[in-house]
């Protein structure tokens, strides 16, 4: 049983199970997420190790937000409202403990539509676009770039007998 340390005191192990991120995703899978930041969510294993590769670094708070706006999405009408005002005070608002990098007239919109109730499941599109853009340009690209997704995609490049580290 193989593990990869992710230095922030995340294991993820390699064994046989019912569960979706207890075996490691085929190369095949892995080398799929470099298609696109979509094709990364889009997977149980690779959304979870982004978020991990994300807390390593400091940086999870986009992936985040980003994430709340999808649960809010799918949410049912009557639990917009608290889930709007829930994520606007955790990433949106000036000094939230979560900020997320957003221009004022963004922050502003978001702002009347939670005040005002005008509420549907497109409240938080263009801030969402925005730090998806951030990401695809910045933490994404880093993400492929690193041992951790390297040795998921490419083993018979990059793996190595030591615990992964980077």
């Amino acid at each position: 049983m193989r593990l990869l340390n992710l230095k922030s005191g995340l294991f993820l192990r390699r064994r046989n199970s019912d569960s979706p991120l207890s075996a490691r995703p085929q190369p095949e899978e892995a080398q799929k997420w470099s298609e696109s930041f979509a094709a990364l969510m889009a997977s149980k294993y690779g959304s979870s190790l982004y978020r991990a590769f994300l807390l390593r670094e400091f940086s999870n708070e986009n992936l985040e937000f980003w994430l709340a706006v999808e649960d809010y999405k799918n949410s049912k009408p009557q639990k917009m409202a608290a889930k709007a005002q829930q994520i606007y005070n955790d990433f949106v608002a000036v000094q939230a403990s979560k900020e997320v990098n957003l221009d004022s007239e963004t922050r502003l919109l978001i702002l009347t539509n939670v005040q005002s109730n005008s509420l549907d499941s497109h409240t938080f599109d263009r801030a969402q676009r925005r730090i998806q853009h951030m990401m695809e340009r910045d933490s994404y690209l880093r993400f492929l770039q690193s041992k951790l997704f390297l040795e998921l995609a490419f083993p018979e490049r990059y793996s190595s007998s030591s615990d992964v580290s980077d």
